[in-house]
């Protein structure tokens, strides 16, 4: 949970605004580079990232006498905030580069979608600002699909990100789920996929309810 959530924070910190930026000026210079982003992202396999990640910001500075983040382990939130976060850093940037890039463009292709709308041209011609009509009418109608992308990434990760959890060292619910197949200890790993489903299913509900929450419709039709 704590590589999975401090993921989320970061991909969508990094890939939204990417998005946005695009579509504001289609066939510009920064949406080119958003799409490079994008197209680089998507193609990077995880493991050599994070591979990466490891080699340029602890090899390296390491032997120059530079401790930048540790290698490997987990320190738990309760025992030292700071540690916990130190341990982190490097996980959660691995998991959001990849991540972002998906998001990236799948804000860029909902809010040119949404701009082409008739609503958003009567926005325009009421004289409201640019920025209230891209942040309050254009992306709050392409909000939807990325809630949807969101919920069904997040309650998958819960169900183990392994491939970051090998490279890295941390003992969550993938590294777990691998041992247990090595071991065939199957009640183990039984337990597992029925706790990926149950992730799976908290999350499609919680979609619903933001639905609720950004399209008056859907109250409409639920009450």
């Amino acid at each position: 949970m704590s590589l999975v959530f401090g993921g989320v924070i970061v991909w969508l910190a990094i890939g939204i605004p990417i998005g946005l930026a695009s579509a504001k000026r289609p066939g510009s210079v920064r949406d080119r580079l958003g799409q490079g982003f994008a197209l680089v992202g998507i193609s990077f396999p995880t493991f050599v990232l994070g591979m990466l990640a490891l080699y340029t910001l602890y090899f390296l500075p390491t032997r120059f006498g530079v401790n930048l983040f540790p290698p490997s382990g987990y320190v738990p939130l309760t025992v030292n905030p700071l540690q916990w976060a130190w341990h982190l850093v490097l996980p959660w940037l691995t998991l959001a580069l990849v991540t972002a890039a998906v998001y990236a463009r799948l804000t860029r292709g909902q809010m040119l979608d949404v701009l082409g709308e008739d609503y958003v041209r009567t926005a325009r011609a009421k004289g409201l600002t640019e920025r209230r009509v891209i942040y309050v009418h254009a992306f709050r109608s392409a909000m939807p699909p990325l809630v949807t992308q969101l919920g069904i990434d997040i309650g998958l990760m819960l169900g183990g990100v392994i491939v970051i959890e090998q490279v890295f060292g941390l003992q969550g619910v993938g590294a777990l789920a691998i041992s247990s197949v090595s071991m065939q200890d199957r009640p183990v790993v039984i337990a597992i996929v029925l706790l990926g489903g149950v992730f799976v299913a908290l999350s499609n509900l919680i979609v619903d309810l933001f639905y609720a929450l950004l399209d008056s419709r859907v109250r409409t039709r639920s009450a």
